[in-house]
């Protein structure tokens, strides 16, 4: 069963090239097939939906013990990062000039960097499922239900709830849709209009929002997605304007500012409150006893740069630039053409051992990740090279580069002119959507 309308080869392929019809890159519309999108017209997509589905179900029956206790050994480094950290911030309070400040820049990389690794490898993970039928970590029950859980399992600036519906239920399986909230073309259409020159907005990118991005971004936009579905399960009618991005409004601290998706002060009191208390007042409470209070302060909030600069890197840049595609259509999650689109709509990073997967969060195995999303890290170790040898067989784009190539293909998206491939509509699978 070949790719095309209907299944079929699409009768394009063999049109005069005087034809005038759209060529495949720019447009949904296009009918023939650009040179380096040929590979579409020999892809048997129902065999490679195939193979991807059946390697998913040994890779889960293959889960158990050496799953777990690698999560445990992760946990560990994580929570380590965050101790010696602190021990550090003492540290350095008793030092002077350069020693201080590197000592000072040492002690908030390690604190950033637990703060980023619980989030993208614990409970990313924990959330998805990964570890629900062969550890005592639940999808159901990490950082929900409850201010305590929230507090022992994972705090940060987004509610947890509200990470799950955005995340693991819109971004994953609507994923380069207009329907995906994380679709980075969209969401910075404002920036890419803006009539400023290009390395103004690039410098607007990595100075000013992929620092402060979690807090101003993200929490904001997964509790509007929250309260969206929330309203949506009890039968009201839907948001005006609800697809659109909900970014911080600094009204918000004053009781003013937009408040069409929920009040202001709900959202700084169960989103931004709990971790700003615990993160900014009561952390750097015992170092008073060292004479370290202030030192503690400014260390954190280093960190707290530091940690919105490193999750940058390592999330935003998985789905971004002019080498992946987007799509006119939804289709149906675990169909063959699911599949290829997590595949060719994904970016890899270099990977293959603990502490460069455990720098990149685990959010290296991009595209095995958004294929089989309820697995651990491990497996996706162990699938990245069948998934690879997979795609190579198929002829089907298999994306992975240096993280930082990531980033500049991502700014260039977000800046614009550059802009992300648009898959044909006439080359999809029909069996494979749905409305």
């Amino acid at each position: 069963e070949r790719m095309g309308k209907g299944g079929e080869v699409a009768a394009s392929l063999v049109l005069p090239e005087d034809s005038k019809e759209l060529l495949s890159g720019p447009s949904y519309a296009a009918t023939k097939l650009a040179p380096s999108e040929e590979w579409i017209t020999g892809l048997d997509v129902a065999a490679f939906g195939k193979e991807c589905e059946d390697l998913g179900k040994q890779l889960s029956k293959n889960q158990g013990p050496a799953d777990a206790a690698h999560l445990q050994k992760i946990i560990w480094w994580s929570r380590s990062c965050q101790w010696l950290g602190c021990l550090l911030v003492a540290v350095a309070s008793r030092l002077g000039g350069l020693s201080r400040g590197v000592v000072t820049f040492l002690a908030a990389f390690l604190l950033s960097t637990g703060t980023m690794t619980r989030w993208t490898i614990i409970g990313h993970h924990v959330c998805h499922g990964g570890f629900d039928k062969c550890s005592s970590y639940s999808r159901f029950k990490f950082g929900v239900g409850s201010a305590y859980r929230r507090a022992v399992d994972w705090l940060d600036w987004m509610l947890v709830e509200a990470w799950n519906v955005e995340h693991n239920q819109l971004h994953h399986y609507h994923l380069g849709e207009v329907e995906d909230p994380d679709l980075v073309e969209v969401n910075m259409v404002y920036l890419r209009e803006l009539k400023v020159p290009k390395f103004v907005k690039q410098l607007f990118v990595l100075l000013l929002l992929a620092p402060t991005w979690k807090w101003w971004y993200y929490a904001p936009n997964t509790y509007k997605h929250l309260k969206v579905t929330e309203r949506r399960k009890k039968g009201l009618p839907e948001f005006p304007d609800a697809h659109r991005t909900q970014v911080f409004d600094f009204a918000w601290l004053l009781g003013g500012g937009d408040q069409t998706f929920f009040r202001s002060s709900e959202f700084l009191t169960r989103c931004l409150l709990p971790y700003f208390v615990q993160r900014f007042l009561l952390l750097p409470l015992p170092f008073l006893l060292a004479g370290a209070y202030t030192q503690a302060v400014g260390t954190l909030l280093l960190a707290e740069a530091f940690t919105n600069w490193h999750s940058f890197l390592c999330i935003v840049t998985n789905h971004a630039g002019d080498d992946l595609y987007r799509f006119e259509k939804h289709c149906k999650p675990r169909s063959p053409t699911f599949y290829l689109r997590q595949v060719i709509s994904s970016a890899n990073f270099h990977c293959g051992y603990d502490l460069l997967d455990f720098l990149q969060g685990f959010l290296n195995y991009q595209i095995e990740h958004h294929m089989w999303p309820d697995l651990s890290m491990l497996s996706y170790r162990k699938a990245q090279p069948i998934v690879k040898a997979i795609c190579a067989k198929h002829g089907v784009p298999y994306v992975q580069h240096n993280v930082f190539y990531r980033l500049y293909k991502t700014v260039d998206i977000m800046v614009g002119p550059t802009v992300m491939r648009k898959f044909p509509t006439a080359y999809d699978r029909d069996l494979d959507l749905s409305e």
